[in-house]
């Protein structure tokens, strides 16, 4: 029997709803992955079990189903359908380069997410000149703290506004004051609020930054033309 048909066939046994078959489909998708990297390089049966699912017993109450959920919730609006083999098999494989502990939990958050941008940037640099197109913006003279902040904080905003971010949700934020607390907490990067046309839009800068406790100046010394082209790359949603 095809692996395709067990799948179709283990969602309407266990009268799964379209979400829940969407994350099992994903599941699915990270045990293939895992197993052709990591099967006979003397992963332990307990981690096994716990990187795979089971198709005789409720895929539901895996480990890894579980994860795949959260995974999906986090990346709403950032990865499309056909992104997300790559992305597992990015923290696959940098986990393994690095004789990392290998774990579901490894394909979430925002370390997860940052393997996944590295990944990203080399592999659209191969496609560009497998293509002999423009290269996309280069990282590679930009302070790696930045991009990081830059990056992570993306991620959080799309997870916040469950998908993409608009100026009317940015806008709640900063009416809420909960945008406040994040900038403080080091949720949402300095480096995106002054770059960011939305939040320019909504708030005077230099006002809002002493509520925030920081010196806006101090910080557009430091955005180079580097950085806000990747800013402009990573951001398309908001110019």
């Amino acid at each position: 029997m095809e692996i395709k048909q067990v799948i179709e066939e283990t969602i309407v046994q266990w009268r799964m709803t379209r979400e829940e078959a969407g994350v099992y489909k994903l599941a699915c998708l990270y045990d293939r992955e895992f197993r052709r990297l990591f099967c006979g390089t003397g992963v332990e049966q307990n981690s096994f079990k716990r990187n795979t699912i089971s198709f005789r017993n409720d895929p539901r109450k895996s480990f890894l189903f579980r994860h795949c959920w959260k995974l999906r919730r986090e990346t709403r609006g950032l990865l499309e359908s056909h992104q997300f083999r790559q992305y597992i098999v990015a923290n696959l494989t940098i986990i393994k380069l690095n004789d990392g502990y290998v774990e579901p939990n490894l394909i979430c958050g925002d370390k997860a997410w940052i393997r996944w941008k590295l990944y990203e940037r080399w592999f659209k640099q191969k496609e560009a000149e497998k293509a002999c197109l423009p290269p996309p913006p280069s990282v590679s003279t930009i302070d790696p703290k930045i991009v990081k902040e830059i990056d992570t904080t993306k991620k959080f905003l799309f997870e916040r506004c469950e998908g993409e971010v608009t100026e009317e949700k940015l806008q709640k934020f900063f009416d809420d004051g909960i945008m406040r607390f994040w900038i403080l907490t080091g949720k949402v990067s300095r480096y995106y609020l002054i770059l960011s046309p939305f939040a320019n839009k909504i708030c005077d800068m230099e006002e809002f930054a002493e509520q925030c406790s920081f010196d806006p100046v101090l910080f557009r010394e430091k955005i180079s033309n580097e950085v806000k082209e990747y800013f402009k790359h990573e951001y398309k949603h908001e110019f």
